[in-house]
């Protein structure tokens, strides 16, 4: 009989340790949800003031990060038209300095060979030519820059015009691109070049066209004496005229 009134103690025991460790769980996780609806008044404000500056820093942390995007658009941008801009003035010295050819509309000058010309008429057409506007201009197939020259040699019996030292072959045509109507007023003013040639015989073909092209230099433009000026660092000279000077000069 005592053993079988032992059991049903135990059983009570385990129970009731069973019902004491979910009391304490309950507890716990009625604690843990219940954390923020028990804090105080005043430490929830306090905790909502935290949050609140946090969160103002990161949007201020984006604005920054949003103006130095921005920033480095336009950066890129303008990058982008120095660079255009660069090649552009490229471009533009390439074709003063002869390094590329060219094509657009313009006019040509034609001498055929009984026309009698010397060096200076040729020089006196590009020079007309540059005067109204040309902003091309070739010889047969030699490109007329900076650092042309225009001359002629002679042997026992003839004289040959010379285009940057090459032997200019006829016909002779003067190739020049602009606008085409501005160029041949320039050549066709009475008592201009082309009436001063009539006075020799010399009647050369002016012939507008749409598309004409100028071939590029022979070669590239050498610079021998040619090099950056720098302006001195030294102190400026005074000026000013030493005691007595005056006097000394008017004895």
């Amino acid at each position: 009989m005592a053993a079988k009134h032992k059991w049903p103690i135990s059983l009570t025991v385990v129970f009731l340790v069973m019902g004491l460790l979910l009391s304490l769980q309950f507890q716990a996780q009625s604690r843990i949800a219940s954390d923020l609806t028990m804090e105080r008044t005043e430490n929830l404000i306090a905790m909502v003031r935290n949050l609140s500056e946090k969160r103002q820093k990161l949007a201020f942390e984006i604005f920054d990060l949003n103006s130095k995007l921005e920033t480095l658009a336009e950066n890129r941008s303008d990058e982008k038209k120095l660079i255009a801009n660069i090649k552009a003035e490229s471009n533009k010295l390439a074709i003063i300095t002869g390094a590329t050819a060219v094509k657009g509309k313009g006019l040509t000058v034609t001498f055929e060979k009984h026309m009698p010309i010397l060096y200076i008429d040729i020089i006196n057409v590009i020079n007309e030519l540059w005067a109204a506007g040309a902003e091309a201009i070739a010889v047969n197939d030699q490109r007329i820059t900076g650092s042309s020259s225009i001359f002629y040699i002679e042997d026992e019996s003839h004289m040959y015009i010379t285009v940057n030292n090459a032997l200019l072959q006829f016909p002779v045509v003067i190739t020049a691109i602009g606008e085409p109507n501005n160029l041949e007023k320039g050549l066709t003013l009475p008592g201009g070049i082309i009436d001063n040639l009539a006075l020799f015989k010399t009647f050369p073909e002016l012939a507008k066209s749409n598309e004409l092209t100028v071939p590029k230099a022979a070669r590239k433009p050498e610079y021998i004496f040619l090099y950056e000026y720098k302006p001195s660092e030294a102190s400026p000279v005074n000026t000013a005229a030493a005691p007595g000077a005056a006097g000394k000069r008017n004895q």
